[in-house]
C-alpha cells in the first residue's frame, strides 16, 4: 500500500487542492486519513479506482453536442 501527500493526489487527479477538499467533504471523493499530527494521506489504490470509476462513467454517459 502506497500513501499519497496531497500533492501528489494534486497531479495523479489534475484537481485542485480545494476542489480535492470539497469532494471529499460531498462524499465524491475518497477521504484522507491521518498519518501523522497534523499530516493525512490518501490510500493510493482508493484513488486508482476512483480514477477507474471515473473513466468509466465517461464511457456510460451520453455524447454531448460539440458546437461546429
Amino acid at each position: 500500500m502506497k500513501a499519497l501527500k496531497i500533492k501528489d493526489v494534486v497531479e495523479k487527479v489534475s484537481l485542485g487542492q480545494s476542489t480535492i477538499y470539497k469532494m471529499v467533504a460531498e462524499g465524491g471523493f475518497p477521504r484522507p486519513f491521518q498519518i501523522a499530527p497534523n499530516r493525512v494521506a490518501w490510500v493510493e489504490s482508493e484513488v486508482d479506482a476512483w480514477l477507474a470509476e471515473r473513466a468509466a462513467v465517461r464511457g456510460r454517459e451520453p455524447e454531448e453536442a460539440h458546437p461546429a
